[in-house]
């Protein structure tokens, strides 16, 4: 009972700490979506399909909760360590995209290699949060984006699917066919 009520605490500080951080952000694209609800999508993804349990499935939770705040807000890296410990911090690290490589000529795509690159070396319980996170991102494209740019992004997340997939299959199923439902949908082959 004791772990349980620890667990939830840490959950709902993990939501408040979004919501105050996320504050009136929207969705890229699509204004009337309050942002804090991909990062609980993420989380949900994470709880009903990634196979995790126990310990892991707790961090993967937090972590999925906060994986943006580090990347989209004022919030850092030393906060959410001091708040939820190493381990969710570590993760929440691993997921926030290294903004050097884009400064350094990087286009999406070496952003996204680079991001990969490392996270190939994190603890599984963190690659199941991007392969869920994009699986929400698959759910609402933004609505300025082209049909190539769309193209790209799906082409993007066979590679993230291949690439971590061996962290869930549930949530690699999944992803692998969202993307070849959004491909039939725009009609959108490779």
């Amino acid at each position: 009972m004791e772990k349980i009520q620890r667990r939830n605490q840490l959950v709902n500080a993990a939501l408040v700490l979004a919501v105050e951080a996320h504050g009136d952000q929207v969705r890229k694209g699509n204004g009337n979506i309050p942002y804090v609800f991909h990062p609980i999508d993420v989380a949900n993804e994470v709880i009903l399909y990634s196979g995790l349990e126990g310990r892991e499935l707790e961090l993967a939770s937090i972590i999925a909760i906060l994986h943006d705040t580090v990347e989209d807000t004022d919030v850092t890296i030393a906060e959410i360590r001091e708040r939820f410990g190493a381990e969710v911090a570590c993760g929440v690290a691993f997921l926030t995209k290294d903004e050097r490589v884009k400064k350094m000529g990087g286009d999406t795509k070496a952003v996204l290699l680079e991001n990969l690159e490392r996270l190939k070396s994190a603890p599984s319980y963190v690659q199941v949060v991007k392969l869920a996170d994009r699986l929400a991102n698959l759910k609402v494209f933004p609505a300025f984006w082209s049909r190539e740019k769309v193209a790209s992004y799906l082409d993007e997340s066979v590679l993230i699917a291949r690439e971590l997939g061996i962290a869930s299959e549930g949530l690699q199923a999944r992803l692998l066919s969202n993307v070849h439902s959004c491909r039939v949908s725009l009609s959108i082959i490779p």
